[in-house]
């Protein structure tokens, strides 16, 4: 079964449903190379949903304030307005980067990949969840 099968079972985006198998299944319970997830996977999956757990699927979102550009336009520096406060690297949108000033405080959202952290400008990830609710309603 796809995980684009079992994201509409379930009410949730294929995107989240990889999230969910990433946690609880392993090797056995997928094919890499149909991207299909065996029966055993789905079961651990339903399983999962069933304890609602939703650690994996909500997004996390912390407060930065602009420090300085940098040579990529598309990326800010910025300090981090949470525990440890820190300097970091803020992936912008195009139609956002003429906005952006010294002092600007806003929201960001946190991508954990390989135990390193990125962040990126919180319209991205509206514009996303906005894309895939339209493809939703196109296919229904």
């Amino acid at each position: 079964m796809k995980a684009k099968e079992i994201a509409e079972i379930y009410g949730l985006t294929p995107l989240q449903v990889g999230k969910i198998r990433k946690k609880v299944c392993n090797e056995e319970d997928y094919l890499e190379k149909t991207r299909h997830i065996l029966p055993s996977g789905v079961k651990k999956i339903k399983k999962y949903l069933e304890n609602k757990d939703d650690d994996a699927l909500t997004p996390k979102f912390v407060r930065v304030q602009v420090i300085d550009s940098t040579p990529n336009p598309m990326f800010f520096n910025c300090k981090l307005l949470e525990k440890p406060i820190k300097k970091v690297r803020v992936s912008v949108p195009y139609t956002h980067t003429n906005l952006m000033r010294r002092g600007l405080i806003f929201k960001a959202q946190v991508i954990t990949k390989n135990n390193e952290d990125f962040y990126r400008h919180e319209i991205i990830y509206t514009r996303e969840i906005n894309r895939q609710k339209r493809i939703q309603e196109i296919h229904q």
